[in-house]
């Protein structure tokens, strides 16, 4: 079953190749599939985090992801909260576990946020900052310490 699978793959994949022609759509399809899936803590309310890191170059990476909830809200509505961030990769370790350091702020229609981040491994994320709240969200506030943890679903 696992060769069948692998076959497959390496099948679409080539066509695909063939379909796509050249480096610059191969490009565009890399920047959509580096994604992150992350759990948000924001004062008192958790979020379901989604969305592309798009690198600039090798220490500069712009993301925008949408923060979820629906069941903190009056009602269990659908809100979602998009985030623009820009994060500046500040160290890099040969270490197995830690493998990159690296600051960023956010912002989003309500708050902007400082942050810290920490890649393990190069597949999980840690962030920690504090959001600044400038105008009130009319379902709660999002002013406070803020933390995250992710997955980097492409490397």
């Amino acid at each position: 079953m696992k060769s069948l699978i692998v076959c497959i793959a390496v099948f679409f994949s080539i066509s695909l190749k063939s379909q796509l022609g050249n480096e610059k759509d191969w490009k565009i399809i890399g920047i959509i599939m580096c994604t992150r899936l992350e759990a948000t803590s924001i004062d008192n309310k958790a979020f379901l985090s989604f969305g592309p890191k798009i690198p600039i170059n090798e220490n500069n990476y712009v993301s925008l992801r949408g923060h979820f909830n629906w069941w903190d809200v009056p009602g269990k509505k659908f809100i979602v909260i998009p985030e623009l961030d820009y994060f500046r990769k500040i160290g890099s370790f040969s270490d197995d576990s830690i493998t990159n350091l690296y600051l960023g702020a956010g912002i989003t229609p309500n708050a902007v946020s400082p942050k810290v981040g920490i890649n393990f491994i190069h597949l999980f994320s840690a962030e920690f900052g504090y959001n600044f709240e400038y105008n009130t969200y009319k379902h709660f506030a999002s002013a406070g310490f803020r933390f995250s943890i992710g997955i980097n679903l492409v490397l």
